[in-house]
C-alpha cells in the first residue's frame, strides 16, 4: 500500500515520468496499482482517483505523468496506506482517538496525516470515544466490579477525555448499579476463605467503593 521509493538515477522532480503498467487489483478490482518509469509504485482505491481529479486517461501503459500529478498519487498513496494501517487497529479492537494517533505517530505517520485520517473514521462512525468509554465501563462492571474512581482513571489510561470519562461513568455508575457492583464483589470476596471483615472493607475500599456503601453493606452481613 506504501508508495515505493524510486529506483537509483530517476528523472528530474520536473520532468514526466511514464507509466510503465497500470490495472486493477483486489477481489473486486476495487485497488488500481500504478508503476512508474523511476521505478516507483502506488496503490490506491481506484474510486480515488477520479474523486481526486487525478487524469486517469493518463494511467495507462506509456501514458506521461507530470510531476505535479505523481505528487498528488503520492499524497493519496499514503493516506491510502495510512487509513488500511487504521483500519487492521480498529479490526483488532476498539480504540480511542489518542490511543490510535499514538499508535499511527509511533509508526512515523506524519501527524497531519493523522489527523486527516483520525476525522475522516470519526465522520464515518468508525471512532468513536464514547462508544469506546460506554462499551469499556459495561465490561469493566460485569468482570470487574469497581467504584467511580477507578473507573475513570481506567478511562483516562486509554485516552478518553477527563469530561467525558466521568459523565460516561456516571451515566452507567448509578447508586443502583454502584450497589449490585459492589455486592457483587462481596460475594466473590466470601468465598474466599479466611476474610475478615476488615480486610472485606479495605478490599472494598481499593476497588473505589465509598465508606458509607461498604458500611451499608457490611453490616448486613
Amino acid at each position: 500500500m506504501d508508495r515505493q521509493g524510486p529506483a537509483e538515477g530517476s528523472s528530474s522532480p520536473s520532468a514526466k515520468l511514464r507509466v510503465v503498467a497500470a490495472g486493477r487489483s483486489g477481489t473486486i478490482g476495487e485497488r488500481f496499482k500504478i508503476t512508474l518509469s523511476d521505478g516507483s509504485s502506488f496503490l490506491l482505491p481506484a474510486d480515488a482517483l477520479l474523486q481526486q481529479g487525478v487524469p486517469v486517461g493518463e494511467l495507462q501503459p506509456e501514458g506521461e505523468l507530470a510531476a505535479e500529478d505523481v505528487r498528488r498519487l503520492e499524497e493519496l498513496a499514503a493516506g491510502y496506506a495510512l487509513r488500511s494501517r487504521a483500519l487492521r487497529f480498529l479490526d483488532a479492537g476498539a480504540q480511542t482517538a489518542a490511543g490510535l494517533r499514538r499508535k499511527l505517530l509511533a509508526r512515523g505517520a506524519a501527524p497531519s496525516a493523522v489527523e486527516a485520517v483520525l476525522a475522516s473514521l470519526a465522520r464515518e462512525g468508525l471512532l468513536d470515544d464514547r462508544a469506546f468509554a460506554r462499551g469499556w465501563v459495561q465490561s469493566r462492571l460485569e468482570r470487574h466490579p469497581e467504584g467511580e474512581g477507578p473507573l475513570v482513571a481506567g478511562l483516562l489510561r486509554r485516552g478518553v477525555g477527563r469530561e467525558l470519562a466521568r459523565e460516561v461513568v456516571g451515566e452507567l455508575l448509578d447508586p443502583q448499579a454502584e450497589r449490585q457492583s459492589a455486592e457483587r464483589l462481596l460475594e466473590k470476596l466470601e468465598r474466599r476463605s479466611g476474610m475478615s471483615r476488615e480486610r472485606l472493607e479495605a478490599s472494598l475500599r481499593r476497588r473505589g467503593f465509598s465508606r458509607g456503601l461498604i458500611r451499608e453493606l457490611l453490616e448486613d452481613r
